[in-house]
């Protein structure tokens, strides 16, 4: 499998972090679901991401995800959080809420409008909130790759250019 992404240069990384977070800041005031307290249960209150957290490199900017969706299965309940780097470490984008293996709820730090968060999720399906406008169930949580791969393939790009085979263990899980 090839990878089809170029390295970003570091003068431009700030620029491209800076404007993802606005991008995923303003999606989560769209979209992002749920009640308007803060998920409780098992990974639910990390203020950061643990060393076992998996990666995915996004406009130059290495987003973190935990636990894995390979580590979710029925008997989990607790949370997925996602985030980015920060000048001072990791800032919080979201946490998907998920019973019994299943997402049921998205929610953000930075939602501020109280209507934005009405999505709730039951075994696929949209149970409360308005389906058009709230995201697809399929992608709630989300598969990222193992640690230390975005380096891995940064690597190889840099090395091989964008013909560059991903390498191995660096599938998305």
């Amino acid at each position: 499998m090839r990878y089809g992404s170029c390295p970003t240069p570091l003068a431009s990384e700030f620029t491209m972090r800076t404007a993802l977070r606005l991008v995923l800041l303003s999606w989560c005031t769209l979209a992002f679901a749920g009640e308007s307290h803060r998920p409780e249960g098992k990974n639910c209150d990390l203020n950061g991401p643990p060393h076992s957290a998996g990666e995915e490199l996004n406009h130059g900017t290495t987003l973190r995800i935990f636990p894995r969706a390979k580590d979710i299965d029925s008997s989990y309940i607790g949370c997925q959080s996602v985030w980015a780097p920060d000048e001072e470490g990791w800032v919080l984008i979201s946490i998907v809420f998920v019973e019994s293996g299943d997402p049921v709820r998205i929610w953000s730090p930075h939602i501020d409008d109280p209507r934005s968060i009405e999505c709730v999720y039951q075994k696929g399906k949209v149970v409360k909130g308005d389906p058009r406008g709230c995201p697809a169930p399929q992608f709630l949580l989300q598969k990222f790759l193992a640690p230390s791969c975005v380096e891995k393939i940064r690597s190889s790009v840099a090395e091989n250019g964008l013909a560059a085979l991903r390498p191995p263990g660096c599938e998305y899980e």
